[in-house]
């Protein structure tokens, strides 16, 4: 293969990674696309830089716990995400005194962390897949503190399993006290199943929505299900489902009986007594009756994560995350086929991901897609080799542009819809965000980069400034920039740091800057 060139590079970066750092480009150009995908793929998930900048982070937190108490002030390092899950669960209980700030602290922790992550690690891949299984298993913060306080167990379910293999990863999202609260499969009990987490199992984890037959009226209706290959579902086996997953709980203090209670341990508890144990059919299979703990559940997984149907509906969503709605039907095709060759395999998700980026799509130039707000806040970051401290406004921003981490509100998770993130508030929001980052408004770091350029002319930075940026469109961009600072009425040179990063904030706002 030959290797990428210095634009092919740049594309990969910001699709497969979130975009450059100084010296990336340079580096990777070197390379050819098989490469840069197995070296990362063979990275570790655990790095010292990493672990340094998450015990050296700190976030404000401000309240009054009660009338007359004194106020809470302080910069708190992320303690709650080194918790246990019995200590982070103590903190959803409604029957204690504690302020709303301690109960959210676990979500705005993750969430700086999130960020954090996505700007230094260097298994950038594994983000992007991290970023993508948050979107496919959603679950919402605001559905209630039992959701938000779990949500660091959820985030390391999915680290977990990210580059894994997939049946793997579906146990450990359907055993997440987080899916399990926010889906209400906590709730469900034999002779009162709970559809809600067997239905988005189907429809949004699996098969997905072009897989239901709505007018099957029995297994029988669904076409192949006689040769024990049914080509979809129906409401029937999301019934069946439902029973399946009865007694698969959370360890939250509940009485099982009149002698026994689960410890309030906010983590997955499976309880016999809960469970429907009678026959069942799903996907076309009979379940023999009275199966073994777990095993009516794990009997769903398997089948549920296996079928083409599901390789067809996961591939497809792959490809427009990492390539836009316009990837090319033999993108998804070679992701499917690998999925379903390695089905066994440990690390099936790695090899389904190099086979979708292993090709000339992923650095083609007439597809992408618009940037998210945590996409484009790490990748201005990474470009201007911000030393990220990420900050509750920061946050903000990225949610008044319409990205609030963990807090998308249905289950289809968070959308890569660009007209979400065009409209007028949200561009003016993710202006601010991107010139605040920036000029570090927030305290969220300096650039180093910003000294070298004081006392440049200012035509002379703005191109270096947008060939960092935008690479081959950089002298387009280095003469709007500069022709919008002198409209302003600066000074032809750069006359010190402060200068140096208002000029950056602007280039970051370049259109060339804004998609993948």
């Amino acid at each position: 293969m030959p290797a990428l060139g210095e634009d092919a590079a740049r594309r990969l970066l910001n699709r497969a990674a979130y975009g450059a750092r100084p010296g990336d480009v340079a580096a990777v150009a070197r390379l050819d696309r098989g490469s840069w995908i197995d070296a990362q793929l063979a990275l570790p998930a655990d790095h010292a830089e990493v672990t340094a900048a998450l015990a050296a982070a700190t976030m404000p937190i401000r309240y009054v716990a009660g009338p007359g108490e004194q106020m809470v002030d302080e910069h708190r390092p992320l303690f709650a995400l080194a918790m246990t899950p019995e200590q982070r669960w103590a903190m959803a209980d409604n029957r204690l005194p504690i302020a709303w700030p301690e109960r959210d602290r676990p979500r705005l922790e993750l969430s700086a962390a999130t960020l954090l992550r996505k700007v230094l690690a260097p298994d950038q891949l594994r983000e992007r897949l991290v970023e993508f299984w948050h979107d496919h298993f959603n679950v919402a913060a605001q559905a209630g503190p039992q959701v938000s306080v779990s949500l660091p167990g959820h985030d390391a379910r999915i680290r977990d399993h990210a580059l894994g293999n997939f049946a793997a990863l579906l146990e450990a999202v359907a055993t997440s006290p987080a899916m399990l609260a926010y889906l209400n499969n906590n709730a469900s009990r034999a002779g009162a199943p709970n559809e809600n987490f067997a239905r988005e199992l189907l429809e949004l984890h699996t098969l997905g929505a072009a897989a239901y037959h709505p007018g099957a009226r029995s297994w029988r209706d669904i076409p192949g299900a006689d040769q024990g290959t049914p080509a979809g579902y129906f409401d029937g086996d999301v019934w069946e489902a439902a029973r399946a997953f009865t007694g698969w709980t959370i360890a939250a203090g509940q009485r099982i009986d009149g002698g026994r209670t689960l410890p309030r341990a906010g983590e997955f508890a499976y309880v016999e007594r809960w469970h429907d144990g009678y026959q069942k059919r799903v996907l076309g299979e009979e379940f023999a009756p009275f199966a073994p703990a777990l095993a009516d559940g794990r009997r769903v997984i398997a089948l549920a994560a296996t079928h083409p149907a599901t390789a067809r509906h996961l591939c497809g969503k792959l490809a427009r995350f990492f390539m836009g709605d316009t990837a090319p039907p033999a993108v998804a095709a070679r992701a499917e086929a690998a999925f379903l060759r390695h089905r066994d395999a440990p690390d099936q998700i790695a090899r389904t991901i190099r086979a979708l980026l292993d090709g000339p799509e992923a650095t083609d130039p007439a597809l992408g897609r618009v940037r998210r707000p945590l996409d484009i806040a790490a990748a201005a970051a990474r470009a201007l080799a911000i030393p990220l401290s990420p900050q509750a406004p920061l946050l903000a921003q990225m949610g008044n542009a319409g990205q609030t981490l963990f807090g998308w509100p249905s289950p289809d998770g968070q959308t890569l819809d660009g007209a979400h993130y065009l409209g007028g508030g949200a561009l003016r929001a993710r202006w601010t965000m991107l010139l605040g980052l920036a000029q570090n408004w927030w305290g969220t770091g300096a650039s180093p980069l910003y000294p070298a350029l004081a006392g440049r002319p200012t035509a002379e930075a703005a191109r270096e400034v947008a060939h960092a940026l935008v690479g081959d469109a950089a002298p387009a961009v280095a003469q709007r920039l500069a022709s919008a600072w002198s409209v302003d009425r600066r000074p032809d040179r750069l006359r010190n740091p402060q200068d140096a990063a208002a000029l950056a904030g602007i280039a970051l706002l370049a259109p060339g800057f804004q998609t993948t």
